[in-house]
């Protein structure tokens, strides 16, 4: 078997498989395949945001190689959610798979009429190259589908965005309980509670395979109800004197619907701050799951004659971590608001694993501000979406699985969620801690790892487009971490400076040392030492290649002697002829 599978003759026809692309060790990127009989369904096309290693990357997207190569196989795209872990790479898989039915609850189909996980645009260059996309069906939870050789059923699930839902996919060689993110809000804002019975039900009858969402298994206990913000919200923004300022996840509607609800209250007006958050508070609206009265919407137009305690801005923004909009209102580079002395921030998010640090630098920016700001889960203005410990626990009970695979987390996550089921009872080697690209066969009720397919993730930058090379990733850290070094000089063919030297330098951490400012003023000496030094070729007239290299080496050489500095230095030289 080789090393990632592409071709249809190596799987077994009778067998069923189960194969996660994305969100295996990891948050985000949620993509999984089902295959039997010769045809694939594929659930969830979620995106992810990349860590700060990756300089010039805007989204990380699932690999869709294998889909690509097996484009008459796929049978239809099931959506669970509308949040960017399983919805943010929608019309990139579209772009580049061809999917004769896509199914999704009401909201999905919404957001996705309303652009918001458009990453092309209409402008694109790219735009007419776009495949037709099916219209999108508009699902009823409790009811069953045939797809292909499954049936598959949407169940009424519980999580911080509306139409949250989970799957029950049934064929021949089982049937699969696929969670998506879930957890059991017993008071949630929309009164919609988690299908428990519809669960439990399915779980008496035999479930082969739980998929179950891994991301908040070190939280012990039960999260946390979105009612606790509601209550706080409304305690911090009516004791607030000045502007109130919220930075959140686009995709919560229930915090929306929370924000909405306190602004009327405390008699505040509501300026939305992004396109893309305007077209989900209309999704949320079309759809029933975001209500309130027009009075309360206010106009960043207007702001300027606003009272400052009549003032609620709500700043989101999907494709990108919330916490890039909270650097930028921190930093003044927010395009529409810049704060003050007097507002109040609040950031209702994550701070996302590997992001502390950026974090403590924003509360220092924003406290030289005279900016009061409140974050995470002790002032109560945020609460996971993901199920604890305990409620982990109570899935695994209720639906009473043969095999188990741990999902939708880093791999700390997954490791741990596999031990509680074991903990719980389930046989060790029932559970599959599985990787991006496993995968897990279940042929004739034996469990087991078939092999692999591709998963490397696409990367994607706004501006050059799709799959950004790891050569350009590496250019870009190697410039973010050390800087560029630019020197500029005009020269006579005889080698004599006319003008210069100019040094300009960016992007680089020395610039603050001590030790800088005297290296700036010896550069200028450095440069002419290795001009006078460098004898022009008598057989060319050009002298400006053997400048550029004595140049360079004697910057660099210096940089790194003086400053333990590795910039990448480069060196322009103009060469003019005199008379």
């Amino acid at each position: 078997m080789s090393d990632f599978l592409t071709t249809w003759p190596e799987l077994d026809y009778h067998a069923l498989y189960a194969v996660p692309v994305g969100g295996q060790g990891e948050l985000g990127q949620v993509m999984w395949l089902f295959i039997y009989q010769g045809e694939i369904i594929v659930v969830d096309a979620g995106a992810g945001y990349p860590a700060r290693e990756l300089p010039g990357v805007d989204l990380l997207l699932p690999n869709s190689a294998f889909l690509e190569a097996n484009q008459d196989k796929i049978t239809a795209l099931l959506l669970t959610n509308g949040h960017e872990e399983h919805a943010g790479a929608l019309t990139y898989l579209t772009h580049h798979v061809s999917f004769p039915r896509i199914l999704a609850p009401r909201f999905v189909v919404e957001l996705f009429t309303q652009n918001v996980y458009d990453l092309y645009g209409s402008s694109s260059s790219d735009s007419a190259a776009l495949r037709p996309v099916p219209a999108m069906e508009v699902i009823e939870v409790k009811k069953s589908y045939q797809v292909g050789p499954f049936e598959v059923e949407w169940i009424v699930s519980n999580n911080a965005i509306a139409d949250a839902c989970a799957l029950r996919i049934t064929c021949d060689a089982g049937t699969i309980i696929y969670t998506s993110s879930f957890k059991f809000d017993q008071t949630p804002v929309d009164h919609t509670l988690l299908d428990v019975g519809r669960l439990a039900t399915i779980g008496d009858e035999g479930v082969t395979l739980l998929i179950s969402d891994s991301a908040n298994v070190e939280a012990g206990g039960y999260t946390l109800s979105e009612k606790v913000v509601a209550q706080a919200m409304e305690e911090i923004i009516s004791e607030a004197s000045g502007r109130v300022i919220v930075v959140m996840p686009g995709t919560n509607t229930h915090r929306l619907q929370i924000l909405f609800d306190v602004a009327a209250v405390t008699n505040r007006k509501v300026i939305l701050l992004g396109d893309t958050f305007h077209k989900i508070a209309v999704s949320a609206t079309i759809t029933g799951n975001l209500i309130f009265d027009r009075a309360i919407e206010g106009s960043i137009n207007a702001l300027g004659n606003m009272k400052d305690d009549e003032v609620l801005v709500i700043a989101s923004t999907t494709e990108s971590d919330p916490i890039n909009v909270l650097d930028d209102i921190a930093y003044d580079r927010h395009p529409t608001i810049t704060v003050k002395d007097g507002d109040t921030i609040i950031f209702s998010s994550d701070v996302l694993p590997g992001r502390a640090r950026h974090m403590a630098h924003i509360l220092d920016e924003l406290l030289l501000k005279n900016v009061k700001v409140l974050w995470g889960q002790k002032p109560g203005v945020h609460v996971s979406k993901h199920a604890s410990k305990e409620e982990l626990k109570l899935m695994l009970s209720v639906t009473k699985p043969r095999y188990f695979a741990p999902a939708i987390g880093e791999g700390r996550h997954i490791t741990q969620h596999g031990e509680i089921a074991a903990a719980y009872g389930l046989d060790e080697n029932n559970i599959f801690v599985l990787t991006n690209g496993d995968m897990l066969e279940i042929s004739r009720g034996i469990g087991s790892i078939a092999g692999s397919i591709a998963f490397q993730p696409v990367l994607f930058n706004r501006e050059q487009g799709e799959r950004v090379t790891t050569a350009s990733v590496n250019e870009r850290r190697i410039l973010s971490l050390e800087g560029v070094v630019t020197i500029g000089l005009t020269v006579t063919a005889g080698g004599e400076i006319v003008t210069g030297p100019t040094v300009e330098v960016g992007a680089s951490g020395f610039l603050r040392s001590n030790e800088w400012a005297t290296m700036q003023q010896e550069l200028d000496g450095i440069i002419r030492e290795a001009v006078t030094r460098t004898k022009p070729n008598n057989k060319s007239d050009d002298v400006t290649v053997a400048l550029r290299s004595s140049v360079r080496e004697a910057v660099i050489k210096a940089l790194r002697q003086r400053l333990s500095a590795k910039p990448t230095v480069q060196v322009l030289v103009h060469q003019v002829n005199t008379v």
